[in-house]
Formats: C-alpha cells, structure tokens, sequence
C-alpha cells in the first residue's frame, strides 16, 4: 500500500498479516487505489485518511485497544468504499467496527470528516460496549450491512449532514452488566458538538435489541440536530421506546412489531421542555417540534392495558402530525376509545387513550399479513392496510423492496403490488436470534 499508486490494485494472497495499515496517498477519480483481500486475507486494522481508496474482501480482526477500531475513516478519506468485508471485534470491550474521526471545526468541520464514502455489503459482530459503526460527514452511504450479535452496542451512532443508512439488517443486541452502555438501534447527541441534520434512515431490518431502546436521539442545545426521516423499515422485538427530543423527525411507512415490551407505554415517544425532566431526555434539549407519524403498522407494541397506545408526544410541542396508521394490540385488538371525546361523525380510531385521535386512522382488526409469525409483513389480498395511506409521493415514491408505490399508498413498509398489474415480491430472509447474553455468540 505504501508503494500503490492511482489505478494500482494490491492483492493479498491468503494468511493473518498482523498490520495496522493506512493510506499514504489517495487514488484519483476512475482511478482507484484497492486494496483486495480476495476473500482469505485476514488484517487486523486500516484507515482511511487520503480519498479515493477501496477497501474489498478483507477479514478484520485483533483490535484489542478499547477505543480503537477495526476500520478507520480518518480526516480526509473522502470517496473511500469499504466493500465485503468481515469486521469481528471478538468480544474486546469498547472497540468500534467502523468509526469516523470527529471534525476539530464543530458542527460539521467543513471539508475535514470523510464524505461521500460508501460502505457496501459487510459483516460486523460480536462488538461489546460500544457502536458498532459511528458515522459522520456528509453524504456518506451505509447500504446492506449485516450487524449482529452486539453486547450493549449502539447499532449506529449518526452525526453529519445528508447521510443514508439503507437496507441494512441489525439483530441481536443484548444487555450486557457493567458496561457502561446499553443497547440502542441508532443514537445521537450534543454533547460532543457535533450536529446531525438531513439524515434518512431506510429500509431497515432491526430484530432483537434486548433491554435498549430504538433510538436515542438528543440535541441538547445544538441546533444543527435536527430533520430525520425514518421510512420503510421494521421494527422487531426492541425493547423500549423510541425516544426523540430533537425537531422534524419523521415516521413514515415503518412497521412496529411487539416493541417497547419491557416497560410498556408508547413504542414512539417525542419530548418536550414539560416533560424534560422525565420523558423527554435531558433538560435542554431542542424538543421534537415539526415531528411526523404517518403511514405505519404499530402491532402487539406497550404493554396489555388495552387504553395504551403507541406514541406519544409531550405538551407544548407545535406543528406535530399523526395520522394514517393502523395501531393493533396483542391478537389484533382495538385501542379502547374515550367515547366522551369521540368526534362526531369520525370513522377514526384513537391511537392513544383520549389523547390523539386519527381521522384516517385504523384501530384494530386483522392486517392481513402474508405470515406475522415469520415476521413477513408484505399485504395479502383483501387487507384492509391497502390504499388507505397517505400520499407522500413528493417525498419519496418506493417501499422496502424498491417496489413502486403508485396511487392511493397502502400502510406499513410494504407496498402490495408493483403498481396495477404488479406481482408480489418476495422479501428476503430475516435473521432471527431469540434473546441471549454474554458474548461468543
């Protein structure tokens, strides 16, 4: 790698080569500098930090160092591809997958976090304590990674502007004692100064974050954190809620299924400065204002109270829109309504207990589900979730699959058919991984 030069490709014959890399010079447009372990080659760390730089069928591993990381997206490393790559901390406590080196210049550090890379169809496991894969800079795209088997890591920690987290599966986050962290699907904050605007997070698996949250998502005061949109993603057996405080974050076509088990209560919850203390994160936060929730599929979420609904938001927050899910309890039952606040002549249904009414909304009632128990949630004919949604098509136009939503847009991440005519697709496996500890998994 020290002698490559732009359009050189290094190849790496099979065996343990115990080296941390980095670049020394970067590749140039159509001219690449790669390195290819071919698929038998095992490096122990690599950092990105000169641009146009692809890094392909590597095995990561060896990295003990809490705090250290497998792969390294370092100052500079602008245009880098980490592609079909297996990264396996093997349990060593507190050490990154993949991590970003934070800008000196808050909030963004112009020019200085790695943008514009690409991280393709790779493995990361067995992390301990930490995140999984820590990203910043700005238009950065992590597409159809497998994440797996986490002992109370954040799947994703998210800072930067214009980011995509597209398509990937996460499963298997456990709570592991004395840690110091807990599990979490995708975490930001302010703390570090660091902001986070503009991000999209989309067609998602997440199944099994045991004892952690959803998300995590605090400003605290930095006004750069702010407008995500999660759409067609599904949410399987996460703990607890989802817990936002900071403004326009958007829910839209996104699938619940038996969420925020554990302590009961809503599967999303928006804070506001009434709440600070308790609900809505930490005081000083931006508060969720300008959050939206529509289109989506909350199923058997909270706990048995059959008044309980699904999501929730604090007092005094403004512009905030819900409306067009389907909310269902444990065998498909209704949310209880309060018949003394039932809008006259409204076919709705309440999605929480007296306090947010749907107009458009679906209470109860069998989805029609191809198979619930297998976790494939795609629309059979005749459900009642077809072409009653919203049409955000000046938003996006596609669902989990690529398939385009065309017309009266149906309910949860699965669009019924390739518009009229279509055919049904089939979706890939999901990974299922009942709740375990300790690590070796």
């Amino acid at each position: 790698m020290n002698a490559a030069q732009p359009g050189d490709v290094v190849l790496l014959s099979a065996g343990v080569y115990d080296e941390s890399v980095k670049t020394v010079r970067g590749g140039e447009p159509g001219r690449r500098i790669v390195l290819d372990g071919q698929g038998v080659a095992t490096l122990r760390q690599f950092t990105f930090q000169h641009p146009w730089v692809t890094v392909q069928n590597v095995r990561f591993t060896g990295v003990t160092q809490a705090y250290s990381r497998l792969v390294y997206f370092g100052h500079g490393g602008h245009f880098g591809v980490l592609s079909n790559c297996v990264l396996d901390v093997a349990g060593a406590p507190k050490v990154y997958g993949i991590e970003w080196q934070a800008p000196r210049v808050k909030p963004f550090g112009e020019g200085e976090a790695a943008s514009h890379c690409l991280v393709i169809s790779n493995e990361i496991r067995n992390v301990i304590g930490i995140t999984m894969a820590s990203i910043m800079g700005d238009s950065n795209r992590v597409v159809g990674n497998f994440l797996h088997d986490g002992g109370a890591v954040d799947f994703f920690r998210l800072f930067g502007r214009g980011n995509y987290l597209g398509q990937n599966v996460c499963s298997n986050n456990y709570v592991v004692e004395g840690v110091g962290n807990h599990p979490d699907f995708i975490q930001t904050f302010g703390n570090n100064g660091d902001g986070s605007l503009g991000q999209v997070i989309e067609g998602n698996r997440v199944v099994g974050v045991w004892g952690g949250q959803l998300t995590q998502l605090e400003g605290n005061l930095v006004p750069e954190i702010r407008d995500w949109t999660f759409r067609n993603n599904v949410f399987v057996d996460v703990a607890l809620q989802a817990s936002c405080t900071i403004p326009e974050v958007k829910y839209f076509n996104n699938v619940f299924y038996r969420c925020n088990k554990t302590n009961g209560g809503h599967a999303l919850y928006f804070g506001s400065r009434y709440y600070s203390g308790t609900y809505g994160g930490r005081s000083g936060t931006n508060y969720a204002h300008g959050c939206q929730v529509i289109n989506n599929v909350f199923l058997d979420c909270g706990d048995g109270r059959a008044a309980v609904g699904w999501y929730g938001f604090g007092q005094e927050l403004t512009n905030v829109v819900a409306d067009y899910n389907y909310v269902g309890k444990a065998g498909y039952g209704p949310v209880e309504e309060d018949p003394l606040r039932r809008p006259v002549g409204n076919p709705g249904g309440w999605a929480t207990w007296g306090k947010w009414w749907e107009p458009h909304g679906i209470n109860g009632g069998d989805p029609g589900f191809v198979d619930v128990e297998k976790l494939d949630f795609r629309l059979r004919e005749g459900s009642p979730l077809i072409g009653r949604g919203l049409n955000l098509g000046t938003l996006f136009g596609t669902d989990i699959l690529g398939t385009s939503r065309t017309g009266a847009w149906d309910i949860g991440a699965y669009a019924n058919r390739a518009g009229p005519g279509g055919r049904l697709v089939v979706p890939p496996r999901i990974r299922y991984v009942g709740p375990v500890s300790g690590a070796g998994l």
